[in-house]
């Protein structure tokens, strides 16, 4: 004897609409490349950002610069 085929229970049926975020790489703010190289940084000021120094690595830029990741 075949059983008849399992219905999902209502709350399994409903699906959680998920938002997205994005997040992007530094970008040297005279040239716009990305690759970046840090000199210096502070891991945790306290209030769970960082701090990072930087060069730009692009051989035409060397911009120093400071990142902060909140």
């Amino acid at each position: 004897m075949t059983e008849p085929p399992h219905e999902p229970e209502p709350n399994m049926m409903k699906r959680r609409c998920l938002t997205t975020i994005t997040v992007e790489r530094p970008r040297c703010p005279r040239c716009g490349g990305v690759r970046l190289r840090k000199y210096r940084s502070i891991r945790d000021q306290g209030d769970g950002s960082s701090l990072w120094w930087v060069r730009c690595e692009d051989a035409s830029c060397g911009h120093r610069f400071r990142v902060l990741l909140e």
